[in-house]
C-alpha cells in the first residue's frame, strides 16, 4: 500500500474510531429499540459517503480489493463500538463524558474537513440552512430520549 493511501486510511480512522468508541458509550445500558435505530441512522447516514468512496477506489483496483478494504473498515470500526460499549462500562459519568467530547470533536471535524467544503462547493446556498436544520434536528432528538 502506497503511502498515500496509508495516509488517507490513517485519517479516516483517526476520525472514526473515537466516533465509534463514543457510539458503543452511547449504547450502555439502551435497549434493543435505541440499539437498531441507532445502528439504522448510522448505516443509512454513511452509505453515500461509502458509495463515493467505493467508486473512487475502485479506479484501478478489482473489485474484491475494494470490497475487502471496505469489510475490514466495517469490521474495524464495529469492533471499536463493541469496545466502548464492553471496556467503557462501569465507569464514572464525568469519564463517559469525556469521551463523548472527544468523539463529538472527531465528528465536528469530519464534517468541517469532508463533507462541508464539499457540500458548500455543489450548494453554496443551501448548506449553512441544511446545516442548521440538522443540528435543531439532532437536539430535538437528543431531548426526546
Amino acid at each position: 500500500m502506497d503511502r498515500r493511501r496509508l495516509r488517507a486510511a490513517g485519517r479516516h480512522h483517526s476520525r472514526r474510531d473515537p466516533e465509534n468508541l463514543a457510539l458503543g458509550v452511547a449504547l450502555i445500558g439502551a435497549g434493543p429499540l435505541q440499539v437498531a435505530s441507532l445502528s439504522g441512522s448510522i448505516f443509512l447516514s454513511n452509505l453515500p459517503e461509502a458509495a463515493g468512496g467505493a467508486q473512487e477506489m475502485a479506479q484501478g483496483r478489482s473489485k474484491p480489493k475494494v470490497l475487502g478494504l471496505w469489510t475490514a473498515t466495517a469490521l474495524l470500526l464495529s469492533a471499536a463500538a463493541l469496545a466502548g460499549n464492553l471496556l467503557f462500562t462501569g465507569l464514572p459519568q464525568e469519564a463517559l463524558d469525556l469521551i463523548r467530547c472527544v468523539a463529538g470533536g472527531a465528528a465536528v471535524a469530519s464534517l468541517a474537513t469532508e463533507v462541508f467544503p464539499k457540500a458548500f462547493k455543489e450548494e453554496s446556498c443551501l448548506t449553512g440552512i441544511a446545516t442548521a436544520i440538522g443540528l435543531v434536528l439532532a437536539i430535538g432528538l437528543a431531548h426526546l430520549g
